[in-house]
């Protein structure tokens, strides 16, 4: 059975995971900024990293894998790159605020990587090893609809990875509540999953009725220590602290809680 790590923060906030295959490879999510990149080759060990997926084009979540680029150490290492971004006129448009802008450093390194590259579609499904990769979403339909998506994290790739006989495991990357209703439309009780990664390191992002169809047994949040204890609030409509999302969790009867703040954990996939 594959081995899922979430990593913890060596940068201020970050998302990164590992799963270790008994084979002897590494599937890695996203990966954080370049502080957090000697943590995840630690965690890598070496492996061969048959699968590195990018959920979305912000410098929390790609400017580590892109600083690997760039030196040139770690390139003959990845086997497939899996992502789909909005254009870098998108981007630049809507989040011309963003700094560092992770998007333009990635498209700069493309030429480094673009045999290794897959643009990933809902429905592409892999295979690495035990680990079994389901596509679900990702915002390509809603880039030339800025009226009703003018956000990076709207456009993050969704998945879920499942092994025979372990636990489930829902991947939603920054998904906020635009995206997430239409992930909901689609799919409905079909989200059903073990184990969630919460949206937005837990605040500000999907709304409850996403994660009421996901109905998990235990949740990840890549939430330093300032951020799990963020103040009960609604930043603007539909994006909620940190603590409400807590308490969304609770109320459904969830007490397996993996949280960053608490260093790098080993997630339980028995079922």
């Amino acid at each position: 059975m594959a081995e899922l790590y979430m990593l913890t923060e060596h940068s201020p906030f970050m998302m990164s995971f590992v799963f270790l295959t008994d084979a002897g490879n590494a599937i890695v999510i996203d990966g954080g900024n370049p502080g957090d990149m000697p943590h995840l080759r630690e965690i890598v060990g070496g492996r061969k990293i048959s699968a590195w997926i990018l959920t979305h084009p912000h410098h929390d979540h790609i400017s580590g894998f892109v600083s690997e680029i760039e030196k040139g150490e770690i390139t003959g290492d990845i086997e497939k790159i899996y992502y789909n971004f909005p254009s870098e006129a998108f981007v630049l448009e809507h989040e011309p605020q963003i700094t560092p802008c992770s998007i333009v450093d990635f498209n700069r390194n493309l030429p480094a990587i673009q045999d290794k590259c897959v643009i990933v579609q809902p429905g592409l499904n892999i295979q690495v090893d035990e680990v079994n990769i389901d596509f679900l979403f990702c915002g390509e339909e809603r880039y030339d609809k800025p009226n009703k998506n003018i956000s990076v994290n709207e456009s993050s790739v969704a998945f879920r990875v499942t092994q025979e006989g372990k636990r489930s495991v829902m991947f939603l990357g920054d998904m906020g509540p635009s995206a997430g209703r239409d992930f909901l439309r689609m799919y409905g009780e079909k989200l059903k999953s073990d184990v969630v990664q919460m949206s937005h390191h837990g605040h500000g992002g999907v709304t409850e009725e996403v994660y009421r169809a996901i109905a998990p047994e235990a949740c990840m949040w890549c939430a330093p220590d300032w951020l799990w204890e963020e103040e009960d609030v609604e930043h603007e409509p539909e994006l909620w602290g940190t603590w409400h999302q807590r308490k969304w969790m609770y109320n459904m009867g969830i007490d397996e809680h993996y949280v960053t703040k608490d260093g790098t954990q080993k997630i339980p996939l028995e079922v």
